[in-house]
C-alpha cells in the first residue's frame, strides 16, 4: 500500500511540474557545445537591447539587429527554452527592422527575469528610461 502511494505522489508531482516547471534554469539541459554557444549569444543579445517594456506577463524588448541578427536571437531562444521551459517567447521583425524579443509567463515571471538577467538589470527597474540610452 505504501508503495503504491508512493508511486501516486510521484505521478501527481511528475504531472505539475510538467505543467509548471520549476523557476529555475536547468543548465544540465545543453550540451556543452550548446552551453558555449548559449553564452556567447547571450554575450552578444543582452548589450543589442535597446529598450524594455514591461508588459503584463512578461517584457518585450527591442534589439539592435546591427549587433546581433535574428537569426542569432532566434538560436538564442531556441537554446533558452531548453534550460528555461518556464518562459514563453515571441520573436518579431518590425517594418524598421528592429527585432523584438518578448518573455513572458505565469506569475513570478517578471521577478525572474529582473533577477536573472542581470545585464538588462538597469533597463528592467527603469524600462521607461532605457529608451534614452
Amino acid at each position: 500500500m505504501t508503495s503504491k502511494l508512493l508511486v501516486s505522489l510521484l505521478a501527481v508531482t511528475s504531472a505539475c511540474l510538467c505543467q509548471n516547471p520549476p523557476f529555475a534554469c536547468n543548465l544540465k539541459a545543453f550540451t556543452p557545445q550548446e552551453r558555449t554557444h548559449h553564452r556567447a549569444l547571450s554575450d552578444r543579445l543582452m548589450p543589442a537591447v535597446l529598450t524594455a517594456r514591461e508588459e503584463k506577463d512578461g517584457f518585450a524588448f527591442e534589439v539592435d539587429p546591427q549587433r546581433i541578427s535574428f537569426p542569432e536571437v532566434a538560436q538564442w531562444v531556441d537554446l533558452e527554452r531548453k534550460c528555461c521551459p518556464f518562459f514563453a517567447f515571441q520573436l518579431d521583425l518590425h517594418q524598421d527592422a528592429h527585432i523584438g524579443l518578448t518573455l513572458s509567463g505565469r506569475e513570478g515571471v517578471k521577478q525572474f527575469i529582473r533577477m536573472e538577467f542581470i545585464r538588462l538589470r538597469d533597463k528592467l527597474q527603469h524600462p521607461e528610461a532605457s529608451a534614452s540610452q
